[in-house]
C-alpha cells in the first residue's frame, strides 16, 4: 500500500469513527504533560552524570549520561517537543553544515586510506556528542535550561570537593580518581581534561550569579573550582580558568570593572604565595609553580614532548589537503607512536583540511546566540557566557586530541542553549510587552 493510500485510509477511518479518533488524541494529549515531566527527570540525570566519565560501558564508549540522553530524546520525539532549530535557524544550519563536513571527510578518509571500522566508530561518537547532545540541550525554555545549568554546576562542584577530600584528607594516589603522581583525574579519569572541564563550567557559574539566579554566596564555588584545577596539576587548566574569569568579566562588565577584579586576583595570588605556599597541592607546585616562577616553559609538565608531536604533525599536514590518514591512524603511522595533542592538527592529518575547517565552522556557529543576546537589555551576561565557553573550547582543543567525550560537549552546548533561551524569551516578551529577568 502506498503512502497516499495509507493517508486516504486514515482519513476514511477518521470520518467513519470520529469519536474514537478524538478519544485517542485526548489520551495522547493527557499523556503529554506526564511524559514531559519524566523527560525532564531524565534530562537532569543526563546533565548530572555527564562529567562522570567513569560510569561507562567498558566494551564500547557509552556512558550512563548517554543512556539518559537517549531516553530524553525519545520522549521529546514522541511528544513533538524535539526542536530542530535549537540555537536559532541560521546558527543551527551552520552548526549542522560544519558537523556534516567534519563527519563526512573523516569517514571518507578512513574508507580510502585508513581503517573503515575505526572511522565508523569515531564518526558515531562525534555524531552523538555534537548532534544528539545538541538536540538534547538546545531548544529548551529558559526555565529548563536554568535548572539544568544549576544541576551541572552542582555536578562539577561535587567532583572538586570529592577530589579535595581524596587528596587532602584521604591521601589517595594511584586510584581511579587520583594518578600515581598525585594528580587529580576526577570523575573524568584524565588530569588535563578534568581541569579543562572545570574551567568550561566557570562561565555557567558566573552567569547564574551575575543574573541573580544564584545568590552571591555561590561565588564561593569559584575558589573551590580553582583548587580543583590546582589539584590536577594542569598548566592548560590554570590558563583556561584564568581566561574564563577574565573574558567573562570583560564582556559582561567591561574593562573598568575588570581592572579591580584583576587587582584582587593578583593580590590573592600574592597572599597565597606568601602565606599558604606550603599548603598548595604538591602536583601544582611540581608541574606549574616552578615553570611560573622560573619562566622556563620547558618545566611545564610534558611541554617539550607535546611540542615534538606538534612539529611532526605540522610536517605531515603539509602534504594533506582533501583526504587524511583516517580515524585514529595518526598514532599508528607516527614515528613517536602517539596522537598529537592538538585537535586541529589531528583532524587535519586524519580527515583532511576540510575536516578541521568543519569543526571550526560547527563550533563557531555557537557564537550566533551570543551576538544576538547583545541586542537585548541584560543580554551581555548570557553573551559573555556563550562567547567565553565557545572561544575557550576552541582554544583548549589546541592541547587535546579527539574531543568526542560528552563531558566536552555538555558545558559548551548548555552555554549556547542558555543564550538562545534568553533570546527567545526576550523576543516573546518584546512582542507581548512583558519583561524578562
Amino acid at each position: 500500500m502506498s503512502a497516499t493510500d495509507n493517508q486516504r485510509h486514515g482519513e476514511w477511518a477518521a470520518r467513519r469513527n470520529p469519536q474514537a479518533t478524538r478519544k485517542l488524541l485526548d489520551r495522547l494529549e493527557k499523556f503529554r504533560p506526564a511524559a514531559l515531566k519524566i523527560e525532564f527527570v531524565f534530562a537532569i540525570a543526563a546533565v548530572f552524570f555527564s562529567s562522570m566519565n567513569f560510569l561507562r560501558y567498558p566494551a564500547f564508549y557509552i556512558t550512563l549520561s548517554d543512556v539518559f540522553i537517549a531516553f530524553s530524546l525519545f520522549i521529546l520525539l514522541i511528544t513533538g517537543r524535539l526542536s530542530l532549530r535549537g540555537i536559532g535557524a541560521a546558527s543551527t544550519v551552520w552548526w549542522l553544515i560544519g558537523l556534516s563536513v567534519l563527519l563526512s571527510t573523516l569517514l571518507l578518509s578512513s574508507l580510502v586510506n585508513g581503517d573503515a571500522l575505526r572511522g565508523l566508530i569515531l564518526v558515531v561518537q562525534y555524531l552523538f556528542a555534537y548532534f544528539f547532545v545538541f538536540l538534547f540541550a538546545a531548544g529548551r525554555s529558559q526555565t529548563e535550561i536554568t535548572r539544568l545549568v544549576k544541576v551541572y554546576i552542582l555536578s562539577i562542584l561535587l567532583m572538586c570537593l570529592h577530589g579535595i577530600y581524596l587528596i587532602y584528607v584521604d591521601g589517595q594516589t594511584n586510584t581511579i580518581f587520583v594518578s600515581g603522581s598525585g594528580r587529580l583525574t576526577g570523575f573524568i579519569e584524565r588530569e588535563n581534561e578534568c581541569a579543562a572541564v572545570i574551567a568550561l563550567s566557570v562561565p555557567l557559574l558566573l552567569v547564574l550569579c551575575a543574573t541573580g539566579r544564584l545568590t552571591r554566596l555561590a561565588y564561593l564555588a569559584l575558589p573551590v573550582m580553582g583548587l580543583g584545577v590546582m589539584l590536577t596539576g594542569s598548566n592548560t587548566g590554570l590558563a583556561s580558568i584564568a581566561y574564563a574569569v577574565g573574558v567573562f568579566c570583560l564582556v559582561a562588565f567591561g574593562w573598568k570593572r575588570l581592572l579591580p577584579v584583576g587587582l584582587a586576583a593578583v593580590g590573592g595570588v600574592a597572599a597565597i604565595d606568601y602565606w599558604a605556599r606550603d599548603y598548595l597541592p604538591a602536583a601544582f607546585q611540581r608541574r606549574v609553580l616552578g615553570a611560573l616562577e622560573s619562566g622556563d616553559i620547558g618545566q611545564a609538565g610534558s611541554f617539550d614532548h607535546r611540542l615534538e608531536l606538534i612539529e611532526e604533525a605540522i610536517g605531515r599536514a603539509d602534504h594533506i589537503v582533501f583526504l587524511g590518514l583516517g580515524a585514529d591512524q595518526y598514532q599508528v603511522t607516527s614515528f613517536l607512536e602517539q596522537p598529537v595533542h592538538n585537535l586541529y592538527l589531528l583532524l587535519w592529518t586524519e580527515g583532511g583540511l576540510f575536516c578541521m575547517a568543519g569543526f571550526i565552522l560547527m563550533t563557531g556557529a555557537g557564537l550566533g546566540p551570543a551576538l544576538t543576546a547583545l541586542r537585548y537589555p541584560g543580554g551581555r551576561y548570557f553573551a559573555a557566557c556563550a562567547f567565553c565557553s565557545v572561544t575557550l573550547f576552541l582554544l583548549t582543543t589546541n592541547a587535546f586530541a579527539h574531543v568526542y567525550g560528552r563531558f566536552w560537549a555538555m558545558p559548551v552546548l548548555l552555554s549556547i542553549a542558555f543564550a538562545h533561551a534568553f533570546n527567545v524569551a526576550m523576543a516573546q516578551a518584546t512582542h507581548s510587552g512583558t519583561s524578562v529577568r
